[in-house]
């Protein structure tokens, strides 16, 4: 992956995704592309303008997740409805969660993409490192995060949750080391005029996994 060499680089959004462009494919012609970090850091804002410069579907973790308790059990929904289909070439295919009935609902799809990127926390596991083009942790001061998921549209069902949910993010990324196993390191100042600017840490190139590893 072609990105400034130097720590603590300020790139724009721009910048980053054409650095995230020329990265080779690991699933078929697929670039999987995964933002994680702690609720509130800015992965779906960071995810959706992505998205928009690589013309690239996003999946959320929001939509996947099995209920309150459910952030380590994503990995194998990941696993079996994104994951397999699209180191096919095939469209995934999953079942949207329905945070009100508590329970599953429709089935939906998501193009076999050149890029895709999917966002939330547990986006990246260790059991799929061999299925990701990029690994990006987005990250944000605690206070700035609380204050966005404060913000947040659906905080009042949130808000009885957020403890729990810190919890499973507590041990997630301390059992997993996470941030240590990405290949980025971002953090933004959030100003959305024109190109935003982000703090941008590289991390050192990894080993890419032979075909297949990881994946089952």
């Amino acid at each position: 992956m072609t990105t400034p060499a130097a720590d603590n680089t300020l790139v724009t959004v721009t910048e980053l995704a054409a650095a995230l462009a020329r990265i080779p494919p690991r699933l078929g012609r697929t670039r999987l592309i995964a933002l994680d970090g702690r609720s509130g850091s800015g992965k779906t804002w960071l995810a959706e303008l992505l998205a928009g410069r690589l013309h690239a579907p996003v999946i959320h973790m929001d939509d996947l997740y099995p209920g309150w308790d459910g952030l380590v059990r994503a990995a194998r929904v990941v696993h079996d409805w994104v994951i397999t289909p699209l180191a096919t070439q095939q469209p995934a295919r999953w079942r949207r969660f329905d945070w009100d009935a508590m329970a599953y609902a429709e089935w939906r799809t998501t193009e076999a993409a050149e890029m895709v990127v999917l966002e939330g926390c547990g986006s990246v596991r260790a059991e799929l490192a061999g299925a990701y083009a990029a690994r990006i942790w987005v990250e944000a001061p605690a206070g700035a995060r609380r204050r966005r998921i404060e913000a947040r549209a659906d905080w009042g069902m949130y808000q009885p949750h957020v403890e729990r949910w810190a919890s499973q993010e507590e041990v997630l990324y301390r059992t997993e080391r996470t941030k240590h196993h990405c290949d980025l390191v971002v953090g933004n100042a959030r100003d959305t005029v024109g190109d935003p600017r982000l703090t941008l840490r590289v991390r050192a190139a990894r080993t890419t996994p032979s075909k297949g590893e990881n994946l089952r």
